[in-house]
């Protein structure tokens, strides 16, 4: 059952805009992410045929700054707004994908909870659940919707939720569902993301695209 009361009339799309966190516009509009970091048919021209990108598997991931999967990730983004942000952000990587101990703690604890190995699971569902334990409130709300095999996101019913957390939800739907519901004009909007969020979301793109070798990056 939906949680809309006009599901199914023609005031349904008026309800979802009011329910929708402040700011951001209906996804009809704007640069899409999915075409930039996905492996399979993105921007980048990779030429790999599975769910993962061979690029670091190609070389050590010692010898790989954090800077070269930025600019291979996203070298070919129209976004001026987006690459500049990109600039300063990639300047300021010290080492670490994850915002704090927390983070780290939240999604490793939910990979031992479900008895899964990194190696063993898709890009998309890492990237997902480091996104979805990347806020604390995200988190509770959104922990019993995880699976082995994916999310439940009709089971997330956001509460209490803030504009950060609603675009780590949004970027997470994203990645799990392969359908657009965040653009790359709003995830470079300073005004709208703030400099933690936008590091989550940046960090997972690398994840969807790379898999879980991009935690071996240090430098």
């Amino acid at each position: 059952m939906s949680r809309f009361f006009m599901y199914g009339t023609s005031l349904e799309g008026i309800e979802q805009l009011m329910m929708a966190a402040p700011n951001f516009s209906p996804r009809r509009t704007g640069i899409v992410i999915n075409n930039y970091f996905n492996c399979e048919g993105g921007a980048a021209e990779c030429n790999c045929y599975t769910d993962i990108c061979f690029y670091l598997k190609e070389r050590e991931a010692d010898e790989i700054r954090y800077k070269d999967l930025i600019q291979d990730c996203f070298s070919k983004i129209k976004s001026y707004a987006l690459k500049n942000r990109l600039k300063l952000f990639t300047g300021n990587f010290k080492g670490e994908l994850f915002l704090n101990n927390a983070h780290k703690e939240r999604f490793y604890n939910e990979l031992h909870k479900q008895d899964i190995d990194i190696n063993d699971i898709s890009p998309r569902y890492i990237a997902t659940l480091f996104l979805l334990t990347a806020d604390d409130i995200l988190w509770k709300l959104a922990e019993h919707s995880v699976r082995p095999n994916g999310f439940d996101f009709s089971q997330i019913h956001l509460k209490e939720i803030n504009t950060d957390g609603y675009a780590l939800y949004q970027t997470a739907k994203t990645i799990s569902t392969g359908k657009e519901y965040i653009s790359i004009n709003e995830i470079a909007d300073e005004d709208l993301i703030n400099d933690t969020t936008f590091k989550a979301i940046i960090n997972a793109a690398l994840i969807t695209r790379y898999g879980g070798d991009v935690f071996l990056i240090t430098k």
